[in-house]
């Protein structure tokens, strides 16, 4: 085995504009822009490697031409592909890419299956200025067994043109994608990419196949997720998914601007694993689970970083989705439009029909509470909220145990209307804190209106 590029001492090394800095608190700090993975993660993947030829395929490489070195970039992966290399690198240079799809639609480079795109440390890939409402830089679509790494993929979020749509008028442009995995493509894996500035998503999964459907067995580990307009990642469909090890930054621009934001639509989302990332600076908030059924959200890190300020707040979640959320450190410095909460759960009058029990244990919570509502089916357990609280109205089957609350006020820190469940272990300030839940007689407790 060998690597697909050779080190240099005279590269040069182009950039679109500074990205938005990392965090060199992360215990797993990013060091600029990092080089592709030599390790295959699936075996259906050819061991031949194919150095694209630049001049063989008439490929600028400096920021010129985005059709040309659009086409000619496909023409030489379709090639490859079809003469039987799985491993294909881009070498260094900074590639403008872009061309007319449809209307609405910009298009990028479409990788086939079993294959890898492997970009040299010190390559850009970047979309081309233009006023569409969708484009893919990178899409995967219906392939199965692709590894995307290495290099840098950037959008055109600064030079965007906001043209309106034909048929209502919009100007929201909020599909523009890096990376896009979609119509049920599956084994699909993401390592090792600076993803910036995209005018949608760095990621986009999505099923598109109809009700139900989703993308299926998909890694995104390693990836450094910056300045985007919408989100880190969108999970729009999607079955067994790893989100590991990404520093997600910077989201801001159209809502929601979270980090991580899984919202299925029609479509299916569930065994999806967040964990292990590093989150700060997004303006919406970090994670957000509208409807995801088994999701875990562990060992991660969730900052809302300095000079910034939340809208929703760390984590989010709604009723008809569960989860276990564990061993997380959260930490809020301003007030966001639902107060101090690191964990908040939505809900409406509609009951819920999920049977599913959500967990939260084992997380830290730095001046910031929890707040669930108009819910069921609820352990809560082991928390260290300091200066924070535990906040619950109109809740059934609510377990709550071992949970260490310090907060000036007693009667901020515990606060429940119409709740019933059980209680033990809680502390208030170091000290035990009588909580009588019963399991079938709501109870209020310390309610401030």
């Amino acid at each position: 085995m060998y690597s697909c590029f050779e080190d240099s001492e005279d590269l040069q090394i182009f950039v679109n504009s500074e990205l938005s800095p990392t965090d060199s608190n992360n215990p797993n700090p990013f060091m600029g822009a990092m080089p592709p993975i030599e390790t295959m993660s699936y075996n259906e993947i050819p061991t031949q490697k194919y150095i694209i030829e630049l001049e063989r395929w008439d490929i600028p490489n400096d920021r010129k031409d985005p059709e040309k070195t659009t086409d000619n970039i496909q023409k030489a992966i379709d090639w490859a592909v079809s003469e039987g290399y799985g491993q294909i690198c881009l070498p260094e240079g900074h590639y403008l890419i872009g061309k007319y799809g449809n209307d609405i639609y910009q298009a990028g480079i479409e990788l086939k299956s079993n294959m890898a795109f492997l970009l040299d440390q010190n390559t850009i890939i970047e979309m081309a200025p233009n006023n569409k409402w969708n484009y893919c830089a990178i899409a995967v679509t219906e392939k199965a067994h692709v590894v995307i790494s290495g290099g840098t993929i950037l959008g055109d979020k600064e030079n965007h043109e906001y043209t309106p749509r034909k048929n209502d008028g919009s100007t929201v442009h909020d599909e523009g994608h890096l990376i896009c995995i979609q119509n049920e493509s599956e084994y699909v894996t993401v390592e090792n990419v600076t993803l910036g500035k995209a005018n949608g998503d760095a990621i986009l999964l999505v099923g598109q196949k109809g009700a139900g459907s989703s993308v299926k067995h998909i890694d995104i580990r390693r990836n450094n997720m910056v300045d985007n307009r919408r989100q880190g990642v969108s999970i729009v469909g999607g079955t067994d998914i790893l989100i590991e090890n990404n520093e997600i930054h910077h989201t801001k621009g159209t809502s929601p601007q979270f980090g991580i934001d899984v919202e299925s639509l029609s479509y299916n989302s569930q065994d999806i694993t967040i964990r292990n990332n590093y989150f700060h600076h997004n303006r919406g908030g970090d994670i957000v689970n509208t409807d995801g059924k088994n999701v875990i959200i562990e060992n991660n890190i969730l900052l809302q970083g300095e000079e910034s300020q939340y809208i929703d707040g760390p984590i989010v979640y709604w009723k008809k989705g569960d989860l276990t959320i564990r061993n997380n450190n959260i930490t809020m410095t301003t007030v966001s439009v639902n107060n101090w909460n690191g964990i908040i759960m939505y809900s409406n009058d509609s009951p819920k029909t999920n049977p599913a029990t959500t967990y939260i244990y084992d997380n830290t919570c730095n001046n910031c509470g929890f707040y669930m509502y108009k819910g069921a089916d609820l352990v809560v357990r082991d928390n260290y909220l300091k200066n924070g609280h535990l906040v619950f109205k109109e809740m059934t089957n609510l377990t709550l145990e071992n949970n260490k609350v310090e907060h000036p006020q007693k009667c901020w820190a515990y606060r429940f209307l119409e709740v019933s469940g059980s209680a033990s272990g809680n502390t208030y300030n170091g000290e035990a804190f009588d909580i009588p839940l019963q399991p079938n007689t709501p109870w209020d407790g310390c309610w401030i209106n």
